[in-house]
């Protein structure tokens, strides 16, 4: 039962955290007259900010009750596959600490009121009969248990997973942990370390990485209160968040990752100024993958370049072609006309738009200037690094992914934000421009001789092709295609 809130209760709520109507008011997303209004019973909030009253309390355990309001415990889980990783917290009242004691305790010892969690766990046909029985006692009064059965539901018998009290804090550490639980369940595979160290050591002491998923429904910023764009800084009380926003663009393969924290109106703008260049830019290599987005032809593209046209038909790709050459018995070559038009600079925009959208809330601080260049093309007078591009045979995707590396450390001359992106066999490297955390503009980012011996594993690759993103002018591609007789 949802209590309905009283001008009373929001009263008792600040004065058990300690907040002033000013701090409940920024927590909402508020204005201070709302607050102050509503605890004078002077004027009722609308139900958007009512509701955003009620979840900034609840995310600093407040839970309100018919005897009013009270401070709640949590307790953080972080539950380990290996194939997957889930953070879970479970809250809980002061009548439920006892069940809840007792579910945590399932999963290591107790002693008194002190329990000890085991972080090596094996999945057994006895550990699912203790899950089912507290289910069945508990799982109404806590959630989150609910939740936990699910995961470990998917490991089979005589599998580990780890138990966490926490989500690990780097990916240094996440990586430790994994290769950790990988031993566990492949004791008879001998671990390769020393390539891996000799291209990620020093890479994974400077920088953290992030790879959303894009093979199942990921929202980044799902559940954060009050809901606030990352671009143009409104909250629900200000604008829409109605439309769903893709991280990346559907015509990239992408159905699954989207963006709690993108109001409609800048998702209308970054579909009509910005993706449409990146996707141009991709068109050939949409075609050649069999790139499926929405639309006709099972979303597939169908491209025209001129009077010539280019598609895949699910099977196949299918060229018509006014300008073939044959250059000998093995090669001949496609001139296609004109293709889409795109402007360089929105390409780069764009790309840097899906990192801003896939880091961590606690760098973009530091990424105002850049915010400002890719949604209103603020600072566009100003240098800027090249994108480099090579053709690296990895396992296929149907999506587009975006790999993100943040710097830990302060460095004169590594770039603080770094992005991967890559759509099947093509991978664009590129660094994240007007950082407050970069000393330099970070023109010749990638030849310079710190970020070779950090990035060691695109050392490796055999060649990058640059390419220069920083017009302004739209231009139109003409493909000229080789085909090459195996």
């Amino acid at each position: 039962m949802v209590i309905e809130l009283t001008p009373e209760d929001v009263r008792a709520a600040r004065a058990l955290v300690q907040w002033s109507q000013d701090d409940l008011a920024k927590a909402a997303g508020v204005g201070v007259s709302t607050i102050a209004d509503f605890e004078k019973a002077a004027r009722k909030p609308i139900a958007n900010n009512l509701d955003a009253i009620r979840r900034a309390f609840e995310n600093v355990h407040i839970v309100f009750t018919p005897t009013g309001p009270a401070i709640y415990g949590a307790v953080m889980l972080y539950l380990m596959t290996e194939d997957d990783g889930a953070a879970m917290v479970i809250r809980y009242r002061q009548e439920q600490a006892a069940a809840v004691q007792e579910i945590i305790g399932t999963f290591g010892t107790i002693d008194g009121e002190q329990i000890q969690l085991t972080m090596d766990q094996l999945v057994t046909s006895e550990m699912r009969v203790a899950l089912d029985d507290l289910v069945a006692r508990y799982g109404a009064a806590v959630p989150q248990l609910n939740r936990l059965k699910q995961k470990i539901g998917k490991v089979p018998d005589g599998k580990h997973f780890l138990l966490l009290p926490g989500e690990p804090a780097s990916t240094k550490d996440r990586l430790a942990q994994e290769t950790y639980l990988h031993a566990l369940n492949h004791p008879e595979a001998a671990p390769a370390k020393g390539a891996s160290d000799d291209l990620f050591g020093v890479l994974l002491d400077l920088y953290d990485m992030k790879n959303p998923r894009t093979d199942r429904k990921t929202v980044i910023g799902a559940g954060k209160e009050p809901r606030t764009c990352r671009f143009c800084h409104r909250t629900a009380s200000e604008t829409s968040f109605k439309k769903v926003a893709h991280v990346i663009p559907t015509a990239l393969g992408n159905d699954h990752l989207k963006s709690a924290e993108e109001c409609d109106e800048c998702n209308e703008y970054f579909g009509q100024e910005t993706e449409p260049s990146l996707i141009g830019m991709l068109d050939v290599q949409r075609v050649f993958l069999g790139t499926q987005g929405r639309g006709e032809n099972n979303g597939r593209p169908k491209l025209k370049f001129g009077g010539d046209t280019l598609l895949h038909d699910g099977q196949k790709v299918v060229l018509q072609a006014h300008a073939v050459s044959k250059t000998d018995d093995d090669t001949f070559e496609v001139s296609l006309g004109r293709g889409a038009r795109l402007v360089p600079m929105s390409v780069y925009r764009a790309l840097v738009k899906i990192v801003v959208s896939a880091l961590d809330e606690e760098h973009l601080p530091d990424l105002t200037k850049t915010i400002e260049w890719v949604r209103y093309a603020l600072h566009a007078d100003q240098p800027l690094p090249k994108v480099v591009m090579a053709t690296i045979y990895l396992p296929p995707n149907p999506s587009a992914q975006i790999t993100v590396y943040t710097r830990r450390k302060p460095h004169l001359r590594l770039p603080h934000v770094i992005g991967e992106f890559r759509l099947g066999c093509y991978v664009f490297v590129f660094a994240v421009p007007f950082s407050a955390q970069d000393q330099w503009n970070l023109v010749g980012f990638f030849d310079d001789a710190d970020f070779k011996d950090t990035f060691r594993h695109y050392m490796a690759v055999a060649q990058w092709t640059e390419w220069d993103l920083g017009g302004k002018k739209p231009m139109a591609l003409s493909p000229r295609l080789r085909f090459v007789k195996r």
